[in-house]
């Protein structure tokens, strides 16, 4: 006889499941009419549910976009840690090591274009993102920019015009950052960090967006050439 834990699990299981498959029925629809034209009604139907059947699972259009949100900042966040934890050490350089975070990035962002497009593209009117997002997008973050961190505490990070000044108003803009990801380096490889993030999701968004048609004929190669730019700016070796 089935106890009062065997039921509850077998109902959790179910649960999980079916919050699975109505979160891939959203994310077709993502892919065929974008974010802003996501209904519960409209994956009910795909899923031959009545709309009322999702309600048990999400209480509207803005929390299953937030769970969309979530599971991609949480896949990119993996796939950015995965590749930090695999980038090879040895006989390799700080700047070619940092490199194989942002190839992750751009190959998770070619995978998955509509999730890019869900949390770096366009706004969804009358939608806020959940402060739940803050975490897995640190984790991005921190994935990223290891080898700088591990560069400075090692005293390899290139200190050639480093030591520049930064202002009030740029340190207190980036303070976020600082205190919270960064504490151990100076201001200005705060600030070249910030940069670098921005120069990072850039490239990506205009390669997935279509904005290098007849521009760029070879989005990879400028990719990696820009990296290394990047990789540089930053003071690694």
């Amino acid at each position: 006889m089935p106890t009062s834990r065997t039921a509850r699990n077998a109902r959790e299981r179910v649960r999980e499941e079916m919050t699975a498959e109505i979160l891939a029925a959203a994310r077709a629809h993502l892919a065929d009419e974008g974010a802003a034209a996501l209904s519960l009604r409209s994956v009910a139907r795909d899923l031959e549910l009545a709309p009322s059947a999702l309600y048990r699972y999400f209480d509207g259009r803005d929390a299953l976009l937030s769970a969309l949100i979530m599971a991609a900042y949480e896949s990119l966040a993996a796939e950015a840690e995965r590749a930090a934890e695999a980038a090879p050490r040895n006989d390799v350089g700080d700047a070619e090591r940092w490199l194989a975070v942002p190839r992750a990035v751009r190959r998770w962002a070619l995978g998955r274009p509509h999730e890019w497009a869900l949390i770096f593209g366009t706004p969804v009117p009358g939608y806020e993102a959940p402060e739940d997002t803050v975490e897995p997008y640190a984790r991005v973050a921190e994935a990223l920019f290891r080898p700088v961190a591990e560069a400075n505490a090692a005293g390899r990070l290139r200190t050639d015009d480093k030591n520049r000044a930064v202002s009030d108003e740029l340190r207190a803009a980036v303070a976020p950052v600082s205190d919270e990801l960064f504490e151990d380096l100076p201001v200005a490889n705060v600030v070249d960090c910030v940069q670098a993030w921005t120069t990072l999701v850039g490239i990506v968004s205009l390669e997935i967006f279509g904005h290098w048609r007849n521009t760029i004929l070879d989005p990879g190669i400028f990719f990696e050439a820009t990296m290394r730019n990047v990789a540089e700016e930053l003071g690694l070796t």
